[in-house]
């Protein structure tokens, strides 16, 4: 395609080729001076942004000039003058030369492709000067908590505050559509204060059971409680609960000990019904040779009858007592007996309640993780769907901070960079508005780290 003559629009250029044409000057001083004015007013455009390294969606407004010095004239490639725009591969397709690299590049850098690949393709023995310069950059996006998220035009010095201003600030007027978002979200950060404070107090209060249950002296709790011990909600429930144990064992004791001294009053009865039955046994046996002496004396007429009748009662009198010893001994075997089994019947009680209530206190465990995860879901979707009504609660108990990061591709990779209000934004940076909840001395085991209890 045959190339067409350049019209200007500046004065003194236009004035320096028509003067060339004029006196068809066979020395090429004159067009040398001519040319090089032209090309320094073309140049002006790459002084602002040589370092600028182009991107996808980038508009560039290229104009591809030749200087012929044999005809003293400057004519312009009309089909490579125009807007184009840096497809999503990073090239530009470009009529005659065709795809033409350019993201990554500088725009000296495609100016002087261009020239190139233009030479080659046509068979010049010169390459032909291109002017490249941005005519649209690349949008930025901003998302998070600010007012209206999206995608935003970039002009060249653009700062982050500048940025956010852009996007109506961070938090902005809250629409009164989403004040039902903005209830529901504080109703639900207080369900999810309330669940976690039962949710400790459950932790506390099977730590207790656990110790009945398993005989230990003492309530061993778990790490969710005692990292979080210095706490003063957290603190009181451990507290309460070593309380209760501490009664409970006490009253456990108390009955124990009773049932123990009964033990030992049988015990010590059982050993003076055993010597008092020694004692009998040789009354009785005295007795028993007292009533045949008295028999022998009878037989041979030497004692009366009446004799006889004493001494055989009083050996009868002598087992029958020897019989009630061993009543009572057995009474108080049967004392002992019933004292260890009520013994092992106020343990059993006491296991019994124990084992009752932790069966509870799991029930209640399991209903309020449900509850917790549906809460937490709850509030999630609403911060989805409207973050900065969320966020300016959050910000309003004082238990999140802001922080703004850029998402931005540097040699090839993406890196996420903490900035502040005066850092510059490039070109395809997204902004990201964020609130980060502050550390708290209360952890979960499923959550992570849950604001302060404390008031």
């Amino acid at each position: 395609m045959r190339p067409q003559a350049l019209s200007y629009g500046q004065a003194d250029c236009g004035a320096a080729i028509v003067n060339v044409r004029r006196r068809r000057l066979s020395g090429f001083g004159l067009a040398f001076l001519a040319a090089a004015a032209f090309l320094e007013i073309l140049g002006g455009s790459h002084a602002l942004a040589d370092d600028y390294i182009l991107g996808p969606q980038d508009k560039l407004r290229i104009r591809v000039f030749e200087w012929r010095p044999m005809a003293g004239t400057t004519v312009e490639w009309a089909p490579l003058t125009g807007e184009f725009v840096i497809s999503t591969a990073g090239n530009l397709s470009l009529p005659i030369i065709g795809t033409v690299p350019a993201a990554g590049l500088t725009l000296e850098q495609v100016s002087d492709s261009i020239g190139e690949r233009l030479k080659t393709q046509v068979g010049m023995q010169k390459r032909p000067n291109a002017s490249v310069e941005v005519s649209e950059y690349r949008p930025f996006f901003l998302t998070g908590l600010v007012t209206r998220p999206g995608k935003y035009s970039y002009s060249p010095g653009l700062t982050v505050v500048q940025a956010l201003s852009m996007a109506g600030g961070i938090f902005g007027l809250i629409d009164p559509s989403l004040v039902n978002l903005q209830r529901d979200a504080l109703v639900a950060r207080g369900d999810l204060r309330m669940l976690e404070v039962e949710r400790l107090g459950l932790l506390a209060r099977q730590a207790r059971l656990d110790a009945i249950t398993e005989g230990q002296p003492a309530i061993t709790f778990p790490s969710d409680l005692a990292l979080g011990a210095d706490d003063e909600i957290i603190g009181r429930m451990m507290r309460e609960e070593q309380d209760l144990f501490d009664t409970r064992q006490r009253s456990m004791n108390t009955e124990i000990d009773a049932l123990n001294q009964t033990k030992l009053l049988a015990t010590n009865q059982i050993e003076a019904l055993n010597s008092k039955a020694v004692s009998l046994a040789k009354q009785i046996e005295l007795a028993n040779k007292d009533v045949g002496t008295v028999n022998k004396l009878i037989a041979q007429g030497l004692t009366v009858s009446s004799r006889e009748l004493g001494a055989n009662q009083n050996l009868a009198q002598l087992e029958s007592q020897n019989l009630d010893v061993a009543l009572a001994n057995l009474k108080a075997r049967q004392d002992i007996a019933k004292a260890e089994g009520d013994i092992a019947d106020v343990r059993n009680r006491y296991r019994v309640q124990a084992l009752t209530e932790a069966a509870e206190v799991r029930e209640r465990l399991a209903s309020n993780r449900e509850k917790t995860a549906t809460t937490r879901a709850l509030l999630e979707n609403i911060e989805a769907r409207a973050p900065a009504a969320a966020a300016s609660l959050a910000s309003a108990d004082g238990q999140r901070i802001l922080r703004t990061t850029i998402d931005r591709i540097v040699d090839g990779n993406l890196r996420t960079i903490t900035v502040s209000d005066n850092d510059l934004v490039a070109p395809g940076d997204v902004i990201r508005v964020e609130d980060q909840k502050a550390a708290t001395p209360i952890r979960t085991t499923d959550s992570g780290i849950k604001p302060s209890l404390s008031p």
